[in-house]
């Protein structure tokens, strides 16, 4: 049977590296932090941590790192796709309540999913007002893999209040897209399948991509054990892709997660970045959107 342990686990990032909630579009890299297994495991201890898993809930109870609070990731899409959602401060308040997070708390983000599951709770906490959120480099499973420390007990966490202050500058919305494409004052990034990029495959109306977006996959930026690739080779990939160094970009998928990940990656590279979350289930569902099909070449 697996060791339990209750020792709340702590990762001491330095408050340096995040910046308060405003209506400005956030500092690049702000909130972009990435926790290597060994730097986790190196600072146990201390108080200020919350650690999320963002897995299915019954792969949350054979195991999970100790401390770990369980945050449902399907539940989390589905609440943020609702109509108006991403406005509804009361509604978020509600949810954020019962993970105790406070404006010291430090907040770790896993999954067993490539990071697609915890990307959209770091994206939705940042959102939401958390000051200092990351990800854990690597999932569960390598975790476990490794022998490092697992627990199945579900810790106690006092519900503490959490005013939500909406960051206007990690979201972009379906006008400020177009405003973007017109005025070429942001690169527009699909993280979605090249399929979906050139039409073939359609998941809302019409199928296709924003005019001039860049086509940036997020599961390449992943390794399937959930570990990012290094930051060198991230930066040559989309350097490649055309998009130039520190150049604002907006982010889109079908509904947001995919998206999360290519925001996360280009906030760490120190782009200013923005994420379409409402995405292509929003622009390809509307009627007057412009759209390209094919590829880029």
């Amino acid at each position: 049977m697996m060791p339990t342990i209750l020792t709340p686990l702590v990762l001491a990032i330095s408050s340096a590296a995040f910046v308060p909630p405003t209506d400005q579009p956030a500092k690049p890299g702000a909130r972009a932090s990435l926790a290597s297994f060994e730097e986790l495991q190196g600072r146990l201890g201390a108080p200020d941590l919350r650690i999320l898993d963002a897995r299915a809930k019954g792969e949350y109870e054979k195991g999970h790192l100790p401390g770990a609070v369980w945050v449902d990731p399907k539940a989390v899409a589905a609440r943020a796709a609702q109509p108006g959602a991403l406005t509804d401060r009361e509604s978020w308040e509600t949810w954020i309540r019962p993970l105790g997070i406070g404006p010291e708390t430090t907040v770790l983000v896993y999954d067993d999913n490539r990071q697609l599951d915890a990307a959209r709770v770091w994206w939705l906490l940042g959102y939401l007002g958390v000051e200092r959120v990351g990800l854990l480099d690597g999932g569960f499973a390598l975790w476990s893999s490794e022998g490092r420390p697992v627990s199945q007990e579900a810790p106690e966490v006092a519900p503490r209040p959490f005013p939500v202050s909406f960051h206007a500058g990690r979201r972009a919305s379906r006008a400020e897209v177009l405003a973007a494409v017109e005025a070429r004052s942001a690169r527009i990034i699909d993280a979605r399948s090249e399929a979906e990029y050139t039409g073939e495959d359609k998941k809302s109306k019409r199928g296709g991509h924003v005019p001039a977006a860049c086509h940036l996959e997020w599961k390449n930026f992943v390794k399937p054990d959930g570990r990012f690739l290094p930051l060198e080779e991230i930066r040559e990939k989309v350097v490649k892709a055309g998009v130039k160094p520190g150049e604002p970009v907006i982010t889109h998928c079908q509904g947001g997660g995919r998206a999360a990940v290519d925001a996360y990656v280009f906030e760490r590279l120190g782009h200013p970045s923005r994420n379409y979350y409402e995405s292509w289930a929003d622009w390809g569902n509307a009627e007057d959107t412009p759209i390209e099909t094919g590829s880029k070449d």
